[in-house]
Protein backbone atom coordinates (compact mmCIF):
# COMPACT_ATOMS: atom_id res chain seq x y z
CA UNK A 1 0.00 0.00 0.00
CA UNK A 2 1.57 3.15 -0.91
CA UNK A 3 0.57 5.98 1.37
CA UNK A 4 1.28 9.85 0.53
CA UNK A 5 2.42 12.32 2.90
CA UNK A 6 2.71 15.97 2.93
CA UNK A 7 6.07 17.30 4.49
CA UNK A 8 5.77 20.71 5.74
CA UNK A 9 7.90 22.84 3.51
CA UNK A 10 8.44 20.27 0.49
CA UNK A 11 7.82 22.73 -1.74
CA UNK A 12 11.08 24.71 -1.04
CA UNK A 13 13.41 21.66 -1.09
CA UNK A 14 15.37 20.79 -4.45
CA UNK A 15 16.14 17.33 -3.97
CA UNK A 16 17.86 17.26 -7.44
CA UNK A 17 19.58 19.74 -10.28
CA UNK A 18 21.38 19.03 -13.35
CA UNK A 19 22.59 20.59 -16.56
CA UNK A 20 20.91 19.07 -19.74
CA UNK A 21 20.26 20.32 -23.35
CA UNK A 22 17.25 22.54 -22.57
CA UNK A 23 18.65 24.03 -19.17
CA UNK A 24 18.68 23.34 -15.44
CA UNK A 25 16.52 20.64 -14.59
CA UNK A 26 15.12 21.15 -10.86
CA UNK A 27 13.36 18.10 -8.59
CA UNK A 28 11.64 19.90 -5.74
CA UNK A 29 10.53 17.21 -2.34
CA UNK A 30 6.99 17.42 -3.11
CA UNK A 31 8.29 15.81 -6.76
CA UNK A 32 7.27 18.83 -9.18
CA UNK A 33 9.80 19.56 -11.40
CA UNK A 34 11.01 21.42 -14.78
CA UNK A 35 13.18 23.28 -16.30
CA UNK A 36 15.44 26.73 -16.22
CA UNK A 37 16.08 27.72 -19.46
CA UNK A 38 19.96 29.02 -19.38
CA UNK A 39 18.95 32.29 -20.94
CA UNK A 40 16.49 33.09 -17.76
CA UNK A 41 19.27 32.61 -15.23
CA UNK A 42 21.39 35.14 -16.56
CA UNK A 43 24.99 34.30 -15.49
CA UNK A 44 28.25 36.13 -16.27
CA UNK A 45 29.38 32.53 -17.51
CA UNK A 46 29.20 29.68 -19.02
CA UNK A 47 27.49 26.88 -16.39
CA UNK A 48 29.59 23.97 -16.30
CA UNK A 49 27.79 22.24 -13.91
CA UNK A 50 25.72 22.02 -10.73
CA UNK A 51 25.24 21.05 -6.70
CA UNK A 52 22.49 21.42 -4.33
CA UNK A 53 24.70 22.17 -1.18
CA UNK A 54 21.12 22.91 0.65
CA UNK A 55 17.99 21.91 0.26
CA UNK A 56 17.10 25.55 -0.45
CA UNK A 57 19.81 26.90 -3.19
CA UNK A 58 21.41 25.40 -6.39
CA UNK A 59 25.00 26.26 -6.98
CA UNK A 60 25.82 26.63 -10.82
CA UNK A 61 29.61 25.96 -11.48
CA UNK A 62 30.87 28.07 -14.30
CA UNK A 63 33.70 27.45 -16.88
CA UNK A 64 35.34 30.72 -15.47
CA UNK A 65 35.75 29.09 -11.37
CA UNK A 66 32.55 31.25 -10.76
CA UNK A 67 29.50 29.64 -8.75
CA UNK A 68 26.47 31.48 -8.58
CA UNK A 69 23.71 30.36 -6.25
CA UNK A 70 20.17 30.46 -7.46
CA UNK A 71 17.62 30.37 -4.99
CA UNK A 72 14.43 27.70 -4.39
CA UNK A 73 12.07 30.58 -4.85
CA UNK A 74 13.37 31.40 -8.31
CA UNK A 75 13.36 27.67 -9.53
CA UNK A 76 10.16 27.21 -8.35
CA UNK A 77 8.73 29.45 -10.33
CA UNK A 78 9.46 27.96 -13.33
CA UNK A 79 8.36 24.55 -12.14
CA UNK A 80 5.11 25.76 -10.18
CA UNK A 81 2.88 28.57 -12.32
CA UNK A 82 1.14 28.97 -8.80
CA UNK A 83 4.05 30.17 -7.13
CA UNK A 84 4.98 32.53 -10.16
CA UNK A 85 1.47 33.70 -9.53
CA UNK A 86 1.66 34.49 -5.57
CA UNK A 87 5.25 35.45 -6.37
CA UNK A 88 3.74 38.46 -8.88
CA UNK A 89 1.28 39.86 -6.57
CA UNK A 90 4.03 40.07 -3.49
CA UNK A 91 6.08 41.71 -5.71
CA UNK A 92 3.35 44.42 -7.79
CA UNK A 93 2.26 44.74 -3.32
CA UNK A 94 6.05 45.44 -2.83
CA UNK A 95 6.42 47.95 -5.60
CA UNK A 96 2.76 49.68 -4.55
CA UNK A 97 4.28 50.20 -0.93
CA UNK A 98 6.80 51.37 -1.93
CA UNK A 99 6.00 53.62 -4.63
CA UNK A 100 3.63 55.01 -1.64
CA UNK A 101 6.12 55.74 0.65
CA UNK A 102 8.34 57.33 -1.48
CA UNK A 103 6.08 59.82 -2.54
CA UNK A 104 5.14 60.39 0.93
CA UNK A 105 8.66 60.99 1.74
CA UNK A 106 9.93 63.38 -0.64
CA UNK A 107 6.11 65.09 -0.42
CA UNK A 108 6.95 65.56 3.45
CA UNK A 109 10.32 66.83 2.42
CA UNK A 110 8.68 69.43 0.11
CA UNK A 111 10.67 68.57 -2.78
CA UNK A 112 9.63 67.70 -6.20
CA UNK A 113 10.52 64.37 -8.40
CA UNK A 114 13.35 67.03 -10.36
CA UNK A 115 14.57 67.99 -7.12
CA UNK A 116 14.80 64.67 -5.91
CA UNK A 117 16.70 63.52 -9.21
CA UNK A 118 19.12 66.20 -9.43
CA UNK A 119 20.08 65.47 -5.37
CA UNK A 120 20.08 61.43 -5.49
CA UNK A 121 21.44 61.36 -9.38
CA UNK A 122 18.42 59.34 -9.85
CA UNK A 123 16.56 60.35 -13.47
CA UNK A 124 13.11 61.98 -12.82
CA UNK A 125 11.92 59.50 -14.93
CA UNK A 126 13.06 56.91 -12.97
CA UNK A 127 11.97 58.37 -9.79
CA UNK A 128 8.34 58.34 -11.45
CA UNK A 129 8.22 55.24 -12.29
CA UNK A 130 9.35 53.74 -8.67
CA UNK A 131 6.28 56.28 -7.18
CA UNK A 132 3.78 55.11 -9.92
CA UNK A 133 4.56 51.64 -8.52
CA UNK A 134 6.12 50.53 -12.27
CA UNK A 135 9.62 49.80 -11.43
CA UNK A 136 11.17 48.06 -8.73
CA UNK A 137 14.93 50.33 -7.93
CA UNK A 138 18.12 48.93 -7.38
CA UNK A 139 19.53 48.52 -3.73
CA UNK A 140 21.98 51.68 -5.06
CA UNK A 141 19.15 53.54 -6.60
CA UNK A 142 17.55 53.13 -2.94
CA UNK A 143 20.64 54.64 -1.56
CA UNK A 144 21.04 57.18 -3.19
CA UNK A 145 17.00 58.40 -2.89
CA UNK A 146 17.55 58.10 0.86
CA UNK A 147 20.55 59.81 1.10
CA UNK A 148 19.15 62.63 -1.23
CA UNK A 149 16.36 62.60 1.42
CA UNK A 150 18.51 62.66 4.63
CA UNK A 151 17.01 59.09 5.71
CA UNK A 152 17.85 55.79 6.54
CA UNK A 153 17.29 53.43 3.97
CA UNK A 154 15.38 51.64 6.32
CA UNK A 155 12.50 54.09 6.24
CA UNK A 156 12.51 53.86 2.30
CA UNK A 157 11.85 49.77 2.56
CA UNK A 158 9.90 49.28 6.30
CA UNK A 159 8.44 53.04 6.98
Amino acid sequence: MNTLMYVKGAERMITAARLGSGGLYVRFADEREGVIPVVDLKLPGTPEHVTVPRPHVVEIHLANGGVEELPWDFARQFVDKRHRDVADKAAARGRHLLATRLRALRSGHGVTQQELAAESGISRVSIARIESGRQLPRYQTLVALAEALELPIERLLVG
